[in-house]
């Protein structure tokens, strides 16, 4: 074979290949490679007044934004269904939990502990093809209402209470 020849079928290898890759990207294959994912989620509540939901992601979602969600209660705990809102775009998952919270009636306080398993969803904007899936821990701490008698009143709105959630995982972008 002549150097002419090796160059002509390295060519015809080479547009072969590009063929390839041109045809699974227009079927949607993605060559996304999760990567380490750590997002974290503050809430407070003031005298039953929800302060906005606080997230701070690092990874292949990246930022700070807010969270809202909705609940489902089941027999084996809580299904969290939630989406963090970032300036670039929106992230969806969701999140089957145990959570519960253990009284201290005689220091008119609360502990909270929690956790479960979160798949990312979807996503829009910059995380539209988003996907993921991890763990999560929720600790969380209350002090309860207090009368005029100093004594703890269980059944009144906390005088605050806040909780945080740390999700661990790995997450993927579409490229």
């Amino acid at each position: 074979m002549t150097p002419v020849r090796i160059h002509r079928a390295a060519a015809a290898v080479a547009l072969a290949a590009a063929n390839l890759l041109a045809a699974a990207t227009a079927s949607g294959a993605s060559t996304a490679k999760a990567l380490p994912q750590h997002i974290t989620l503050f809430s407070a509540s003031v005298r039953g007044k929800d302060a906005p939901m606080v997230v701070q992601a690092a990874g292949p979602i990246s930022g700070l934004g807010t969270e809202t969600q909705t609940e489902k209660n089941t027999a084996n705990g809580q299904i969290n269904y939630a989406t963090l809102h970032f300036s670039n775009g929106n992230v969806r998952f969701i999140a089957p939990e145990k959570f519960a919270w253990k009284p201290d009636f005689r220091s008119c306080s609360a502990t909270a502990a929690g956790g479960g398993t979160f798949t990312i969803t979807g996503g829009t904007g910059a995380y539209r093809g988003v996907s993921g899936k991890g763990t999560f821990t929720s600790n969380g701490v209350m002090i309860g209402a207090r009368g005029a008698h100093r004594n703890c009143l269980p059944k009144a709105q906390p005088t605050i209470n806040y909780v945080i959630v740390r999700l661990v995982g790995t997450a993927a972008t579409s490229s």
